[in-house]
């Protein structure tokens, strides 16, 4: 299987172009980047303005031709976005009625960051230590799993960067970050687990 995912940015692309390859190595994988989150059109079927680049920006055009050019039985797609200050279920809702305008409609699942993809480093306690071996982890005894609470900047609190470098992040943690999506040895992170769940079924990998 194909999976075309689309995110955000260089960091989201880098970390999941390294993460993807050892989850599921038997498929493969188109990512698609943008230039940060964007907001949905008030009318999803015109065309995008050019200048917004945003992920979901973007997004109708996009899944609109996907939905004519792709074959679901080969290819299918992954849409990957961060939560920031919006609602959840309302999001969720407002993606699903983006693409009940497409016909047809491409195979496609929607999973969401919360608050943002450091959640998932955070979750993941053994890969923060194997890619920064000087991380204070005792940090994280504050930290509540996939809650609202400027997550990157205290993802870069507990590895003791002195700069943001969000790429250098994701490189660094797409190495480690653990594949395991249900059991003891599972990430913490709610989200992150339901993007596992996405891109098995997406893949037609089993998930019983």
């Amino acid at each position: 299987m194909r999976l075309h995912v689309l995110v955000e940015g260089d960091a989201d692309a880098a970390l999941l172009r390294g993460w993807l390859r050892r989850f599921l190595p038997q498929h493969s994988f188109n990512l698609i980047r943008h230039r940060g989150k964007g907001r949905l059109p008030g009318d999803p079927s015109l065309p995008p303005i050019p200048r917004r680049e945003g992920l979901l920006d973007q997004l109708p055009a996009k899944l609109r031709a996907y939905g004519r050019e792709l074959n679901s039985e080969t290819d299918r797609v992954l849409v990957l976005v961060d939560l920031d200050d919006d609602d959840c279920h309302d999001l969720k809702k407002r993606l699903l009625a983006v693409l009940a305008t497409c016909d047809p409609q491409p195979v496609v699942l929607f999973r969401i960051a919360i608050e943002e993809t450091e959640a998932f480093y955070l979750g993941d306690q053994s890969a923060i230590r194997r890619a920064f071996p000087n991380a204070n982890l005792k940090r994280m005894k504050s930290y509540e799993q996939d809650s609202v609470c400027e997550t990157w900047e205290f993802f870069q609190a507990v590895i003791g960067a002195r700069t943001e470098d969000k790429v250098d992040w994701a490189e660094r943690m797409a190495a480690h970050l653990g594949t395991e999506w249900r059991g003891k040895n599972a990430n913490r992170s709610p989200s992150f687990r339901h993007l596992c769940l996405a891109v098995r079924k997406l893949a037609g990998e089993p998930v019983d």
